[in-house]
């Protein structure tokens, strides 16, 4: 670690000297909305309130994930399994084309670890998205974007992609766009097939014992996933399209968990071996459709209505084995079923007035509607029945209206913007017990608004200062407010909370970019207030460790980052992003006594190398420190990738070869320690990955 340092440091010193140089460049003359950043898979690093990968020149793009993906952008780390932390949160907004998703919310992880890099064109990360989105996530949302219709930008009508990589590891691609007349054609499809093991351990002490568990789990999914994309010009000033996504992951799943239990003195009272046997298949379907008129004076309206479903299917077979003989003692079976629906529309309206005024206004509609089923049954001499304790059912409703309307101006030096969205939400949730007769149904309804405002000063072709204030939200799931436990993951047991409320968000930032030809860079400062923190703790009943989400007191992170990016040569590319806050967790309204903080960092560095024309070398790695946690931490952790790209036949054909993870050390370690318990957990998911890729473009 101490070499990585000397290495960042160096290309600082580096970087901050040449900058002097090129104070008299004049050759590059943007405005901050024309600013945008465009990645490659080492030497992308740079951002600013618009955040963009632009995942088809990744270098290794058609053989990462879409989480290994979005690691690349400012600031952003993404655990082992899919978890993405911005700034210290982890609770950003995570939309597809700007929609929400059912399957972008609890099985997020899971969906991004598997969804190949290269399906959507960008992934971005907006600091202050447009007015026209849905205010969740705390820091801003994560964007998952096709291509958009019309395109300006040149783009090849076929792409083939064929890739292989170490542990049983396969990807096949295939990208068309099309563009006859007014028509505008874009069809996706891509396969991925994967062994992934992972290695979980976790030592938990109370005053009564320490239970020892060790979980090696071996899992293998195929993952199809499908886009088909239409638009057609009816004329100058209309546009309509459809679009429809489909995607599927099925994959089987062995994990052999060992559960030992041992007293104060340390002699061991209870050792049971459970083979776990889990089949898991998700499927989810989109289809939406659009409409855009331009109107003579310069102002335009659009129209979508989108409709997004996702299945979670889950089998269990629970196998208990004797350590000492390999007999099996017990055997009990889950059955999982979660079904989601999500309804969403929206009408915009944008009409520009005086010489540089504009006028936007607007209605959101969204619709949730999502029902669970959970199954528990045992084995009793050799016969099988209901655990009727274990079993439940619920459903959940959300239904939200958002009208939003905003003023701005927009000058030669002047960029501002004032806005605001006014949300009446209703939710309902209804739970079964089939151990019990009566039905429990909550009911919750609620006026909310969201200021929101923006003003940015370009004093000169090449420097930008934007102070920019928003109010964003965080909604609990369903799956969050059922008051029933989830033990599907015994390594995770979840028990919900019907009284957890949303947790509100004021975030202000001041950035400032500066923009030369061959090189960017732009600094920030921001501070986010946190209303009801929406945290997770631990608590231990017996011999069993159960989570639950809890709303927290008002809580403050506030911090810096800095992203910048240089060319000093046409054959090298360099490029670094850090970020530092303190973040700080109120924890007296869940039963501690103290106001926790923790300064926390990350650092993330790049460096391409143009061998040749056609032969480029990337290098790239980054180093989290310490996270808080309301009981705790996440200990620090680091990775470093390469990759090596050769291009053929006029740059037709692309081979390319890279390893993730070189020095396999993305383990996570968590810490705990509480008056009820102390734990230490540690998760490791396989060590270095190689894939080779070949590439075809016409």
């Amino acid at each position: 670690m101490n070499r990585i340092s000397y290495v960042v440091a160096f290309l600082c010193l580096g970087i901050s000297a040449y900058a002097q140089d090129l104070a008299g460049d004049t050759t590059l003359n943007r405005t901050i909305d024309e600013v945008e950043v465009i990645g490659k898979y080492a030497s992308g690093i740079s951002g600013g309130p618009l955040r963009t990968l632009q995942v088809e020149r990744q270098l290794s793009a058609v053989s990462v994930t879409a989480a290994e993906a979005i690691r690349q952008l400012p600031s952003i780390v993404t655990d082992i399994e899919g978890g993405v932390t911005f700034r210290g949160s982890n609770k950003s907004g995570l939309f597809i084309n700007g929609i929400p998703y059912g399957l972008m919310e609890e099985y997020s992880g899971d969906v991004l670890i598997q969804l190949p890099a290269l399906f959507f064109n960008k992934v971005g990360l907006q600091v202050y998205p447009d007015i026209t989105w849905v205010p969740d996530g705390d820091a801003g949302v994560l964007n998952l974007s096709s291509s958009a219709f019309p395109s300006s930008e040149r783009v090849s009508p076929l792409s083939l992609s064929l890739g292989a990589g170490w542990h049983e590891r396969y990807n096949a691609g295939a990208v068309l766009n099309l563009n006859p007349g007014r028509f505008h054609i874009n069809a996706k499809y891509n396969y991925r097939k994967e062994f992934r093991s992972r290695t979980f351990s976790k030592t938990t002490t109370t005053k009564q014992n320490t239970t020892v568990m060790n979980n090696n789990a071996a899992a293998r999914p195929d993952v199809h996933l499908a886009e088909l994309r239409l638009g057609y010009d009816i004329s100058e000033n209309d546009q309509i399209g459809v679009s429809g996504l489909f995607y599927v992951m099925d994959y089987s799943r062995y994990g052999r968990i060992n559960n030992q239990v041992f007293n104060p003195q340390g002699d061991r009272m209870k050792y049971v071996i459970r083979n776990r046997y889990n089949d898991q298949y998700q499927s989810a379907w989109s289809a939406d459709t659009y409409w855009k008129h331009q109107f003579q004076q310069g102002s335009h309206l659009s129209a979508l209505f989108h409709y997004n479903n996702f299945k979670y299917d889950e089998d269990n077979d629970y196998k208990n084995e004797n350590p000492n003989n390999q007999q099996i003692i017990a055997e009990d079976n889950q059955f999982i079923n979660h079904d989601k629906h999500n309804y969403f529309w929206k009408l915009n309206y944008v009409y520009p007035f005086g010489e540089n005024y504009s006028f936007q206004a607007g209605y959101i509609g969204r619709l949730t509607n999502e029902s669970h089923r959970n199954e528990v049954n045992a084995k009793q001499n050799g016969e099988w029945s209901p655990t009727l304790a274990k079993n439940y059912d619920y459903s959940f409703q959300r239904y939200l209206n958002l009208l939003f309307f905003s003023f701005g101006k927009k000058t030669t030096s002047w960029n501002a913007e004032v806005g605001l969205q006014a949300e009446f939400t209703n939710r309902k949730i209804n739970e079964t017990l089939p151990s019990a007769t009566n039905l429990q149904e909550t009911k919750a309804h609620w006026f909310h608004v969201y200021p929101r405002a923006l003003v940015a000063y370009t004093f000169h072709p090449r420097h930008t200062l934007q102070l920019t204030y928003q109010q964003r939200v965080i909604r609990p799931l369903g799956s969050e407010l059922s008051s029933f436990i989830d033990n599907t993951d015994i390594t995770h047991v979840i028990v919900g909370n019907p009284s957890l409320h949303d947790e509100y968000i004021h975030t202000l930032e001041l950035n400032w970019q500066w923009v030369l030809s061959n090189f960017r860079m732009t600094p920030a400062i921001y501070y986010r207030n946190r209303q009801n923190r929406i945290v997770e703790i631990a608590t231990q009943q017996e011999e069993e460790t159960l989570w639950q989400k809890c709303n927290s007191g008002t809580s403050q992170t506030f911090g810096a980052d800095l992203s910048l990016r240089w060319q000093p040569l046409r054959l090298l590319d360099l490029g670094f992003a850090g970020d530092i806050f303190r973040d700080e967790i109120d924890g007296r309204t869940i039963g501690y006594d103290i106001r926790k903080s923790l300064w926390c960092w990350d650092v993330k560095g790049n460096v391409s190398i143009h061998i040749t024309p056609s032969t480029e070398l990337q290098v790239d790695g980054f180093y989290i420190s310490d996270q808080l946690t309301v009981q705790g931490k996440i200990k620090s952790h680091y990775t470093v990738n390469v990759g090596l790209s050769q291009y053929f036949a006029k740059r037709k054909w692309c081979a390319q070869i890279s390893v993730n993870n070189l020095f396999d050390s993305l383990e996570e370690t968590t810490l705990i320690d509480s008056d009820q318990l102390q734990l230490t957990q540690k998760r490791n998911r396989d060590p270095r990955v190689a894939w080779l890729t070949l590439t075809y473009t016409l």
